[in-house]
């Protein structure tokens, strides 16, 4: 009876480590497809409008780099701007990008080096269309739809 006893007891710590393995690998797994499904969703950036970055410096957004737009976007080269440039030749506060009546306005706010839309400095608040390039600093942007 000793033995049956033993033998009963090992097959329940033996399904019960089936089941815990069995816990787990559904748990790891599903937390693997929400991980999948989250970084899609971060890979695709979401906006109105993109700027596609055309020349960089180090440290600066990469070449070819998308960045998403809202309706008003501060750039600059402070952490807290919507779109950050990390040139030195950028202002903390460089410039305001904004979509209203259906089209796209920039405005520099006061930077040291300017702000230029296609080799242009921009002097106040001037439109923008698809396709001009806009540089902070060293940095050159593309305006994308």
């Amino acid at each position: 009876m000793e033995i049956t006893f033993a033998v009963l007891l090992w097959a329940v710590r033996i399904s019960f480590l089936v089941i815990l393995y069995l816990f787990l690998i559904r748990a790891f797994g599903a937390l693997q497809g929400s991980l999948a499904v989250e970084s899609a969703t971060a890979a695709r950036p979401t906006g109105i409008a993109h700027l596609v970055v055309q020349r960089s410096v180090r440290g600066a957004p990469r070449v070819g780099e998308r960045l998403p737009l809202r309706a008003v976007n501060a750039i600059g080269r402070d952490a807290g701007n919507d779109v950050v440039v990390n040139d030195e030749a950028a202002s903390a506060k460089h410039a305001l990008l904004e979509f209203a009546d259906g089209e796209w306005w920039i405005e520099d706010t006061g930077s040291t080096n300017g702000t230029m839309v296609n080799g242009e400095i921009v002097r106040s608040r001037e439109r923008v269309q698809y396709g001009d390039e806009v540089a902070i600093g060293r940095v050159a942007l593309r305006l994308e739809q």
